[in-house]
């Protein structure tokens, strides 16, 4: 009772040690020729799970208690940690200049032994990590293509709000709002224009006043006296229904136009952001698709007629 009571309180203070530190405990050891202590070091950071984090430990982990286990007269261990090194390392080799020649004889009685299945693990390894790359490949790619984006600032003209038939609401990408004060400004610019056309068509500069009961001339010859009630003022009454026509449609105009100005302040943004997605890559042999428009220079300045959504607007492109 009081064995297995040590044996697990010294199994849970192992746990608690960190394995870096008892991987290098157990290196130094191996470096003295303390096998015995090195075995006992190393094996729980392998067996029964596997407690090492970095590959080239566990390597190093299983060639140290190859070894260990070999000049501690276990060769069938030894055989073991072999194995399982070269499962890790097909290609790892002892160097015969560096290494006993009696760890190495053995070594490559092993190799000798599992030679075809190390030529099947390396083929596998290498198939294995090529298929990697190409995942790794492939993924960088379709991240580079996803956050690929040519991004253009737009800049806005300012004066541009104050132009009308809704020129600053198209520039602010609110079309139906640019359409309602352009169709309502053209209506009330053609009834003015209309009625002053008419106006002049028909009556010219002035006027004509009829009289409707000319008096005969006099006898000293004078010519005859329209009286005040017998002059017809029909034209001039059209005359000037025509004239207050022009002049209040003329007036609606300016009064839609200030209302636009105003709008237009209101939501004008001076920069825009445009993200333009690049076109994906033409294989070889295959018909290319136009894309979008190629990216200012970095620093230069582009006039372009306006944005999709404000294809009547102007606007000034700055890229960097």
């Amino acid at each position: 009772m009081i064995a297995a009571a040590v044996v697990a309180s010294l199994s849970a203070l192992l746990a608690l040690t960190p394995p870096s530190q008892d991987f290098d405990r157990g290196r130094i050891a191996f470096g003295r020729g303390e096998y015995q202590r090195a075995i006992g070091i190393l094996r729980p950071l392998l067996y029964p799970e596997l407690r090492l984090e970095s590959e080239g430990e566990v390597v190093q982990a299983h060639r140290m208690l190859g070894v260990a286990n070999l000049f501690e007269g276990r060769p069938a261990e030894a055989k073991v940690e072999f194995r399982k090194l070269l499962e890790l390392r097909p290609d790892y080799r002892f160097d015969p200049l560096l290494d006993p020649p009696r760890v190495v004889d053995f070594f490559n009685s092993v190799l000798k032994e599992e030679e075809d299945e190390i030529a099947s693990l390396e083929a596998k390894r290498k198939k294995l990590e090529a298929e990697r790359a190409a995942q790794r490949r492939e993924e960088a790619e379709r991240l580079r293509a996803a956050s690929a984006k040519v991004i253009v600032y737009e800049r806005h003209s300012y004066l541009l709000n104050f132009v009308p038939f809704g020129a600053g609401q198209f520039q602010n990408g609110q079309r139906r709002k640019g359409l309602v004060f352009a169709g309502t400004e053209a209506g009330l610019v053609l009834v003015s224009v209309g009625a002053f056309a008419a106006n002049f068509w028909i009556f010219g500069l002035q006027p004509h006043r009829a009289c409707l009961d000319m008096q005969p001339a006099d006898a000293g010859g004078l010519p005859g006296r329209c009286p005040d009630n017998r002059i017809d003022h029909s034209d001039e009454d059209l005359s000037r229904n025509l004239t207050r026509v022009q002049v209040v449609s003329g007036g609606l105009f300016w009064a839609v136009a200030i209302w636009g100005a105003i709008d237009a302040v209101r939501h004008y943004q001076e920069r825009e952001r445009l993200e333009i997605e690049p076109s994906p890559p033409v294989a070889p042999g295959a018909q290319s698709v136009p894309g979008p428009p190629a990216k200012p220079q970095a620093g230069g300045l582009e006039i372009r007629p306006g944005t999709p959504a404000a294809p009547l607007g102007l606007g000034l492109s700055w890229a960097f």
